[in-house]
């Protein structure tokens, strides 16, 4: 056999995943640095996820944030791909995600913009109930494009994982 079939063979049984599908709902609270305003801006995460089941979990993950404060505010809506680990034996999932989507901002008074937005992520989840992890932090830079805006936000929340 050849060596580059038998490293393709070794990656595909590695990267292989059973076809179920684990889907997650979740909300939190973020914090997050506005640059574009030069001010902290907090509020509501929602979104939903589905990946599959295993040690290397692939799926994709839709999200909205909508922080304010003082009359500014940097919303989002994003979607994208997801990549989660969970070791074996341990409570803990972290994982990464890379998303698209649209955001707008405004500075306190100053007519709003939106533009495309897009987020690099990345944060660690813990069960604590069988069907219910706490998100205990996640590191999102998010930046709108065409615009000198970017926003660097930590949240923390609950993700509820649906059977």
């Amino acid at each position: 056999m050849k060596p580059y079939l038998l490293i393709a063979a070794a990656l595909l049984a590695f990267l292989s995943v059973p076809a179920n599908a684990q889907i997650g709902v979740y909300a939190g609270f973020s914090g997050g640095h506005d640059t574009s305003i030069s001010s902290t801006v907090y509020g509501p995460l929602v979104g939903i996820y589905a990946q599959s089941s295993g040690f290397l979990s692939l799926g994709g993950d839709a999200r909205g944030s909508f922080l304010s404060r003082s009359g500014s505010h940097f919303f989002t809506g994003a979607i994208g791909p997801r990549i989660a680990l969970k070791p074996v034996g341990l409570p803990v999932k972290p994982y990464l995600e890379g998303l698209v989507g649209v955001g707008n901002t405004s500075g306190g008074g100053s007519s709003s913009a939106t533009h495309l937005n897009y987020q690099v992520l990345f944060g660690i989840d813990a069960t604590i109930l069988p069907r219910i992890d706490w998100r205990v932090i996640e590191y999102d830079y998010s930046a709108l494009a065409g615009a000198s805006t970017s926003a660097t936000i930590l949240t923390t929340g609950l993700v509820i994982r649906l059977p």
